[in-house]
């Protein structure tokens, strides 16, 4: 259960006394109220559902006014009863909303990416997003944690070692020629090595423990360059499990097991049908595909987890369609499955391909991001040390490049420009990071203020506060739905709205100083609250 007070909830209730309105009907903070609900489903006289409606609404103590307008129902609640709430959380639990989920356990896996070079901000996207749901849902009470499912057995990371074997094999292996090896077996490709993966492949499947660490060392390597580049973005992945471990301890071989009453053969293939359509699990050669360790992989993560959300390319609906047949039509799979869908990045020449050399590198973006960064800390702070410039221009560079991915609907292809990804102003993390600075500064000047009781409340004073009460919902949609850019709009929202209330409503020695500065220390713990969702670093100064 959601615990705040949620009045779109009491509202829709209070409602279905007469109409049937359902809660896809009502929407919050729109242009015309605080909740505005959509009447199209009523069919009745329009002068009798403005009476009905008027009865039912004109005694609820939360509502400040109504109106029916059309076939909208706009209600707005009354400004210091949301006032109330605010300060009354903050002043009793700390936080707003407190927690309103079970504390179940929940795995979110995501990154992912084959290691087989350096992260490219396309796979940035999958991470960025993964990390930022796995702050949700914390937030909302469950026990989360991160996964990265370490593709070692598959075709990519065997050309990765062959590439090294062929190319390099009398050097130190670095990241820099084991991707020109990799790189060189893609333009060299012919017969051989696809024998030499197939040999390899059948190692692997005996469990032969000595080829697995050479090639396992090898991805390593690649592995942990790319860990080291998302940690300046701020994603850090609490746990990896390798692929090859489930060939290893058997467990491919039990599902295998689990399905032979409806495993059918093509040659000495293994396949299972779905919808008319052949989803293979073992080559001819009786080695697995991804397919069937994927099912030992999910099996694995179902022992531990109520929830288990995987963060994958558009490109992989079809497996996970296949995945969720199998595991709860035919394996009576009991775990909580969702799957997140992202869109690709490309860039304006084309789609990015590690193997072709078309990528622009996570590290790429960070270094020209802290540049740019530091040449405007520069420009709005020059009395500012070295080591502050630096510091500010870290936090500002980190939050941009997530900020800059999380804004955009996931299901949304982005075309990735420079100019777009090194812009800090408009809606960008640095106008959300100024804003709270700027809240911090007023709150620092502020000395011993006697209460007074508040009773008016001007429109920017309103608006500020309502974006504040209205936080819940946000945060309960982007839970629901999984979308971290539910959150990156409504920090813009608020962001936007204590601007106004900045410009417009003087603080410091006015007559309005106490109740201007209990908002603003509102806002400031509504912002500590929300933009770490999102891996926005704030600082008290930039």
């Amino acid at each position: 259960m959601l615990l705040f007070d949620d009045y779109k909830k009491q509202l829709i209730t209070k409602l279905n006394t007469v109409y049937k309105i359902d809660d896809k009907d009502a929407e919050i903070n729109t242009e015309h109220g605080d909740i505005s609900i959509r009447l199209f489903r009523i069919n009745d006289d329009q002068e009798k559902i403005r009476n009905n409606l008027y009865n039912i609404l004109k005694r609820e103590a939360y509502i400040e006014r109504f109106e029916i307008n059309g076939k909208y129902l706009n209600v707005w609640l009354k400004t210091k009863l949301m006032f109330d709430i605010l300060d009354d959380a903050f002043q009793r639990l700390g936080i707003y909303p407190d927690v309103f989920q079970d504390a179940e356990k929940a795995l979110v896996e995501h990154t992912s990416a084959n290691p087989t070079g350096p992260i490219h901000i396309g796979r940035t996207r999958n991470s960025i997003i993964g990390d930022s749901i796995a702050r949700i849902i914390e937030r909302t009470g469950m026990r989360v944690m991160t996964q990265y499912y370490v593709n070692d057995s598959g075709k990519q990371v065997l050309y990765l070692y062959i590439g090294h074997e062929k190319f390099h094999n009398t050097e130190e292996p670095t990241v820099e020629n084991l991707l020109d090896g990799y790189q060189k077996i893609y333009n060299n490709m012919d017969d051989s090595i696809e024998k030499e993966v197939s040999e390899l492949s059948k190692l692997y499947e005996k469990g032969d423990t000595e080829t697995i660490k050479k090639i396992q060392d090898i991805a390593g390597i690649v592995l942990s360059s790319i860990m080291e580049s998302l940690k300046k973005i701020d994603v850090n992945i609490m746990s990896y499990v390798w692929e090859s471990s489930f060939i290893v301890n058997g467990a491919t071989s039990r599902v295998m097991t689990m399905l032979e009453n409806n495993i059918k053969s093509e040659g000495n293939a293994k396949y299972i049908e779905y919808n008319g359509k052949k989803i293979y699990l073992t080559r001819s050669d009786g080695t697995s595909l991804y397919f069937v360790r994927d099912i030992a992989y999910h099996l694995y993560k179902a022992g531990d987890y109520d929830v288990i959300i995987d963060v994958l390319g558009e490109d992989h609906k079809e497996h996970a369609k296949n995945l969720s047949y199998v595991l709860k039509d035919l394996l009576n799979f009991n775990a909580l499955l969702r799957f997140v869908f992202y869109d690709f990045i490309s860039l304006e020449t084309g789609k990015m391909s590690t193997r072709k050399g078309n990528i622009v590198t996570l590290d790429d973006l960070y270094e020209k991001t802290v540049e740019e960064s530091i040449k405007v800390v520069r420009e709005k702070r020059p009395e500012y040390t070295n080591e502050k410039t630096m510091e500010i221009a870290l936090a500002i560079a980190s939050s941009s490049i997530r900020f800059n991915i999380s804004k955009v609907n996931q299901n949304k292809p982005m075309t990735f420009r420079w100019s777009e990804a090194l812009n800090f102003e408009g809606d960008s993390a640095p106008y959300i990071m100024y804003a709270y600075a700027r809240a911090k500064s007023i709150v620092k000047k502020i000395k011993n203020i006697k209460s007074i009781e508040l009773k008016d409340f001007n429109e920017y004073e309103r608006s500020l506060i309502k974006n504040m009460f209205l936080y819940p919902y946000y945060l309960r949609s982007a839970y629901e739905n999984l979308r971290p850019d539910i959150i990156a709009n409504y920090l813009l929202t608020l962001v936007k709205s204590f601007n106004d209330f900045y410009t417009n409503c003087p603080v410091i020695g006015s007559n309005e100083e106490y109740k201007r500065s209990k908002i603003i220390e509102m806002f400031i713990k509504i912002m500590d609250d929300a933009a770490p969702l999102l891996g926005i670093k704030l600082l008290d100064e930039i």
